[in-house]
């Protein structure tokens, strides 16, 4: 995950096919709907990086394009980025909301949270201290470290803030308070290298988020 700017579109055109695509302002990447191609938004043109991995069917009820809203603001599904690593896959939505800003909700084995950027007003834990099992401090509140993991980018489509080229590895941790709360520190590809992006957000249920329309098959329920 990482962090974009505000809203606003425009449209270009694939290098590749001629197809047209739109780029929301908070836009790095795009994936041609028709030829699967990455394009990738530079300062005077649009470059395209190749083919994105295939996606793998997660049996995830939720779509590219559908609309919901998560406390009181409206967002869009822009893009979804699907990481692979060792316990499996997940998606990560890219969410785009009526007041300009984004965020992700991440869907890992019928689990669902929103997280948005965040800046913390302490200094955050490093690789190092983020032991599975481990209470640690962020901003005045203890947390639990619930998973810590090497994940490496697989399949994309749609709009995604930054550059996933397939194959990359990322480092990142998730760790929960005792209020249902949640954060994720991002360490992109060096867990060793500087202080890493925090998300904060929450676990929720997908049917709090009045998702339309939604992928439906036999043994999912929308209020799970």
């Amino acid at each position: 995950m990482h962090p974009a700017p505000s809203a606003g579109s425009t449209t270009i055109h694939c290098p590749e096919c001629g197809a047209p695509a739109s780029l929301r302002a908070g836009t790095v990447t795009r994936v041609c709907d028709y030829c699967g191609s990455t394009l990738v938004r530079t300062d005077v043109d649009v470059e395209l990086v190749g083919k994105v991995s295939h996606l793998l069917d997660t049996a995830s009820p939720i779509l590219l394009g559908a609309h919901g809203q998560y406390g009181g603001v409206p967002f869009d599904i822009v893009g979804r980025l699907q990481v692979r690593y060792a316990r499996g896959t997940w998606n990560e939505w890219y969410l785009a909301f009526a007041d300009g800003t984004f965020g992700w909700l991440t869907d890992a084995q019928g689990r669902f949270a929103v997280l948005r950027p965040a800046t913390a007003d302490t200094t955050l834990p490093s690789w190092s201290d983020l032991r599975i099992g481990a209470i640690v401090p962020v901003d005045g509140r203890r947390y639990l470290v619930v998973d810590r993991r090497a994940a490496a980018y697989g399949g994309a489509e749609g709009e995604l803030p930054f550059v996933a080229r397939p194959g990359v590895t990322f480092h990142a941790a998730d760790l929960a308070d005792d209020e249902g709360g949640m954060i994720t520190l991002d360490f992109e590809d060096d867990p060793n290298r500087g202080p890493p992006a925090l998300y904060r957000g929450e676990y929720v249920r997908i049917g709090a988020l009045d998702l339309s329309p939604l992928r439906t098959f036999e043994g999912w329920s929308r209020v799970g």
